[in-house]
């Protein structure tokens, strides 16, 4: 590998799951891994930020409620080392987060927890192979990351 080359290219790891649960992370990994994809773990966002810095992942699944950092902000720092990684955030529940702030930060995917794992080896195998072609991580959704679009509306006094 030569100096210069994508953080696609020299990853070590192809998925990185951010997930405090240790049995929810190793039932993930170890569906991930039939799939034959190279898989580690870390239980929280300050242990993940040092992860991502060392093994370069091509997506990083993260938790959305982490025990020392919140999963927006993981992945605003993942995204700062690691531009090439590709994100999805994975939550029972999230509130205030556009489309919008989710994709300008890389987050590509948002997942509900309990996370269907086909669909989640679906995704995850859709971004690697996008990022593998590409070297980058896909510059914006195809899907909406949230149920509800966000529509502009103006407000207008008429016959005054």
């Amino acid at each position: 590998m030569f100096e210069g080359s994508s953080s696609v290219e020299a990853s070590l790891t192809d998925v990185l799951i951010i997930e405090d649960d240790p049995t929810q992370a190793e039932e993930l990994a170890c569906y991930l891994r039939r799939a034959r994809l190279k898989v580690e773990a870390t239980v929280s966002g300050s242990l993940a930020i040092h992860t991502v810095a060392r093994l370069r992942p091509k997506v990083a699944l993260i938790d959305y409620n982490l025990p020392d950092l919140d999963g927006v902000t993981v992945a605003e720092r993942i995204k700062r080392l690691s531009p090439g990684t590709a994100m999805i955030l994975m939550s029972g529940r999230i509130d205030g987060l556009s489309d919008l702030t989710l994709a300008s930060i890389g987050i590509f995917t948002f997942m509900n927890k309990p996370v269907a794992l086909g669909s989640l080896r679906s995704a995850v195998l859709k971004l690697i192979r996008t990022t593998t072609q590409t070297g980058l991580p896909p510059l914006l959704p195809k899907k909406r990351l949230l149920p509800f679009p966000f529509v502009p509306f103006s407000v207008s006094r008429s016959g005054a």
